[in-house]
């Protein structure tokens, strides 16, 4: 999968190893928007000059996928099971839960490549990958007042639940279970990726939330 971008089309792949510090650049770009003030996630680097673009963790592994024009790193996603969430589970329900959902933990592209449809060619990557796996739904948090990411979302078929909004899930093993944006500043965007399901929202006396069904 590609997008085109200055300098030629760029090839989507796995991260390999050596190149942690550049994959791990633009995540700190992900995470403050500006890359001159913003901390290197070096344990991030180290794992991927270990590992490659496949990284373990306690459930599961994270996966890290670069955009490359030529020889450079132009973008990057690294996605995981949702960890937090699911230590708030029983130690029984993990396994069946972590292919659930796969959040999008960080994704940029670098200044001079966007709006040539690279992110969209990561995150598609990342969806399909996910939709092998038997994954049910993407989630990426958002920034509260990040509108221009929101709507990026929106335009790539993700629902942007509002503050607070809970996301519910229904499983077979273990009934409902939900997820949020905890409270810390950020909104999620989510996206059923089965074909057979989609998120609606539901209302219930002056609250709402997002619910995956079958469509």
């Amino acid at each position: 999968m590609t997008g085109h971008a200055p300098g030629g089309p760029a090839s989507i792949a796995l991260a390999v190893r050596g190149d942690g510090r550049a994959a791990a650049a633009l995540g700190a770009l992900a995470l403050s928007g500006d890359l001159r003030n913003a901390p290197m996630p070096l344990p991030l680097a180290a794992a991927i000059d270990e590992h490659g673009g496949r990284v373990p963790l306690p459930y599961g592994q994270g996966q890290c996928r670069i955009a490359r024009t030529g020889e450079t790193i132009t973008g990057m996603l690294y996605a995981t099971p949702p960890i937090r969430w699911l230590q708030e589970h029983p130690p029984t329900q993990r396994k069946s839960l972590v292919h659930a959902l796969v959040e999008i933990e960080l994704l940029a592209v670098a200044e001079p490549y966007r709006r040539h449809g690279i992110g969209t060619a990561l995150l598609e990557k990342t969806e399909h990958a996910a939709r092998a796996e038997g994954t049910r739904l993407a989630l990426a948090k958002v920034r509260i007042g990040a509108f221009p990411v929101m709507r990026w979302y929106r335009g790539r078929g993700y629902t942007v639940a509002g503050q607070g909004e809970p996301v519910v899930i229904r499983t077979r093993r273990d009934g409902f279970t939900s997820c949020d944006d905890g409270s810390n500043g950020y909104q999620l965007a989510v996206e059923a990726l089965q074909s057979r399901e989609s998120v609606r929202r539901h209302a219930r006396g002056t609250d709402t939330m997002l619910i995956v069904e079958h469509a």
